[in-house]
């Protein structure tokens, strides 16, 4: 990309320049370098149009190659020049080689992600689109939402606890909250945050369903809505969890290669590290989201129950191994075999089916 300005000094023209940038908030440290030499590492204001102005002042014509990490900023820098036309990555934090050294600055961060970025060392962030950036952000209120309330559930069930009243024993229903509001205790201020409390749960428990209908209407979204309906036809799967799988998994057919990749990226696959006769065996190194491995193990002790090829797949791990948690695991991986071929053909699950060959991404 060239500047408009006229410029006498063409000698970046085509050029290949990397830029790294590590991005804080109040300033940006940027690196600048050619494939063989550092042009210039500096501080600046936390302003893409200003980088953008710089590199077009002192390197017109180049063909600028731009890094910067997966950081609280989340995307809008790579949206910036992605748009522009520049080539841009972002890339993963704990995906950067160390050379050992303990000295950590941000000039030197920035160092290290140019000089990466022109040995092709580091591995690309896939950017989802804007519109499943925002349905991710859904879950993460709702998640925030779910986890308050059982927050304020263990405070009441504390108080009650603590108080030893009768209540203590029942069932937590809506029965119940109509009850503890009935309730009252000796100091008056006491009685008042009591109050307070079980009005902000019913508070976010509204705000729960709120997010629950919003997150239920992914379903008429053009590119994901599709997956979310097939993925929610599979006897044990709900809409929450097939919209989150969809959003956070299959927002894109070319996000996994196969299916042993989804599996690695859940931390599904065993691994195995052996010294002479020691034998350590275990998950493989997961870099992917560890709530959706939770939850993935939770619809397989559901769907378990439901289709005969999961529960023969249990079985037969359980027995050779006499672990539960290793064969639910096992469960969990070819769960997610068929879900990822199920979203690859573009067909609906079929119960029963032991073929758990893997299949490439169209």
């Amino acid at each position: 990309m060239k500047s408009s300005s006229v410029v006498d000094n063409l000698f970046f023209d085509k050029k290949e320049l990397f830029i790294g940038i590590d991005v804080h908030k109040a300033k940006w440290a940027v690196t600048t370098r050619t494939y063989d030499l550092e042009l210039k590492s500096f501080s600046m204001k936390p302003v893409a149009e200003e980088l953008e102005r710089f590199l077009f002042t002192n390197y017109p014509g180049a063909d600028y190659q731009i890094v910067y990490e997966c950081c609280f900023t989340g995307f809008w820098i790579y949206d910036y020049f992605f748009e522009k036309g520049y080539k841009i990555i972002v890339t993963p934090t704990n995906r950067i080689y160390k050379d050992g050294s303990t000295i950590k600055t941000d000039k030197i961060d920035s160092r290290k992600l140019a000089f990466q970025l022109s040995r092709g060392l580091l591995r690309e962030v896939m950017v989802p689109e804007r519109t499943v950036r925002e349905y991710r952000y859904i879950f993460r209120f709702y998640d925030k939402q779910k986890m308050r309330k059982g927050q304020i559930l263990r405070q009441i069930k504390a108080v009650l606890e603590q108080k030893n009243h009768p209540l203590k024993w029942e069932k937590w229903n809506k029965g119940l909250v109509e009850k503890l509001k009935g309730l009252t205790f000796e100091g008056e201020l006491f009685n008042l945050k009591f109050r307070n409390l079980l009005n902000e749960y019913e508070f976010v428990v509204n705000q729960i369903k709120d997010s629950e209908e919003i997150i239920g209407k992914m379903k008429e979204d053009e590119q994901i809505g599709g997956r979310i309906t097939r993925i929610e036809k599979i006897s044990g799967i709900g809409i929450i969890s097939a919209a989150r799988m969809s959003v956070y998994l299959f927002d894109r057919k070319d996000r996994f290669e196969s299916s042993e990749k989804l599996s690695h990226y859940l931390g599904l696959t065993p691994t195995e590290r052996s010294s002479g006769e020691k034998v350590i065996r275990g998950r493989s190194g997961m870099y992917g989201n560890k709530q959706l491995r939770s939850i993935v193990i939770q619809l397989a002790w559901i769907t378990v129950r439901k289709d005969g090829s999961l529960l023969d797949k249990f079985e037969r791990v359980y027995k050779r191994s006499g672990s539960k948690q290793k064969a639910i695991v096992a469960v969990a991986r070819k769960l997610m075999t068929k879900i990822f071929a199920i979203i690859s053909k573009e067909e609906d699950y079929k119960v029963n089916l032991n073929n758990s060959r893997t299949v490439k991404a169209a």
